[in-house]
């Protein structure tokens, strides 16, 4: 994997984010207080987090048994999760962080996704991120040693770690059909999740096709201060290393959308197309795939010639009002 240090914004957005691949920068964050306080010790920065805790603030928290994998994941019958998930106050969750510290092997903790905003009011003002505008929303992640299933997200994301390691196992999109993933309305983070615990201790007899998923994965292992940009769409497997206590900030961001259209269909686009054409015969679904290749993903501008430019209204330039007309007559579609 690319690694960078001394990242400007500019380069960032330049050259970075363009090229989409996965790219490591080191040190991005080493002066955020909190990094001062988890190297200080795991009382340090527990103390130091407590003082923002917001007591009227609930955060989605995971536990899950202890297990070789320390993996967030599915059962092995796939008809549920092996881990409870519950709203927590943060005071408590540092609390059991704390007493979870002297078990020689203790269950998987996990604070998910908190808004910073809400959950630890102030503690955003002292940690900016020096690449995004301040409009972008940080999330916190705390726990002790366990792991996240490999899954993608459909925004750019910039995580950086604050305490413990973490070590990022990264897949372009195109490894989708190696990595056995789950269905995509049915995970256990809510993002679409490969039903493998963890890629790199799993049985190979059992998932062959992980041996080519793995002759392309990018991995590194971040230590407090470290970043890694991960596009939208990419694969990752996120291991929390430490045995007490591992912090991670992470980012989510899409690009403005044009003319004040939302950009937020991605997903639901494609549970929409699995409804729509999976069903159908082999030869009908290779005619909707040369059609949505020509009309969604082909070529923007060099196949249009033929028509005037005021005449290629969902080819051309999309306003507001178009859109908005759009999303009304699928609705209503998918009303009758």
């Amino acid at each position: 994997m690319t690694e960078v240090s001394g990242l400007s914004r500019a380069r960032f957005e330049q050259d970075v984010v363009p090229a989409y691949q996965p790219v490591v920068i080191r040190g991005l964050v080493s002066h955020w207080p909190l990094v001062e306080h988890a190297n200080a010790g795991l009382e340090a920065v527990l103390r130091y987090l407590d003082a923002f805790a917001n007591p009227g603030q609930t955060v989605d928290a995971l536990l899950a048994r202890p297990s070789p994998e320390r993996s967030f994941s599915y059962r092995a019958s796939q008809d549920g999760f092996n881990f409870a998930h519950e709203k927590r106050d943060l005071a408590a969750i540092f609390e059991q962080l704390w007493r979870y510290s002297h078990f020689e092997d203790p269950p998987c903790l996990a604070v998910q996704s908190a808004l910073v905003a809400e959950a630890l009011p102030g503690l955003e003002r002292a940690h900016v991120c020096p690449l995004l505008d301040a409009e972008v929303s940080a999330r916190i992640w705390i726990g002790n040693r366990a792991t996240v299933p490999a899954h993608f997200d459909d925004s750019h994301n910039l995580a950086c770690v604050a305490a413990g390691s973490r070590r990022f196992t990264l897949l372009p999109p195109q490894c989708a059909p190696l990595l056995y993933l789950a269905a995509p309305d049915y995970a256990p983070t809510g993002a679409p999740m490969s039903v493998v615990p963890e890629l790199h201790s799993a049985n190979l007899d059992q998932f062959p096709l992980l041996r080519e998923a793995l002759d392309q994965a990018l991995v590194a292992e971040l230590a407090p201060g470290d970043a890694v940009y991960i596009p939208p769409l990419w694969f990752h497997q996120v291991q929390a290393l430490a045995p007490q206590l591992n912090i991670l900030m992470n980012y989510w961001w899409r690009p403005a959308a044009p003319q004040g259209r939302k950009d937020d269909l991605h997903m639901a686009a494609m549970r929409l197309a699995m409804l729509a054409y999976r069903h159908l015969p082999a030869s009908e679904r290779e005619g909707w795939r040369a059609l949505l290749g020509h009309y969604v993903f082909g070529a923007r501008d060099q196949d249009l010639a033929h028509i005037p430019e005021t005449e290629r209204r969902l080819l051309g330039t999309v306003d507001a009002p178009t859109e908005r007309a759009h999303r009304e007559d699928i609705i209503r579609r998918l009303r009758d």
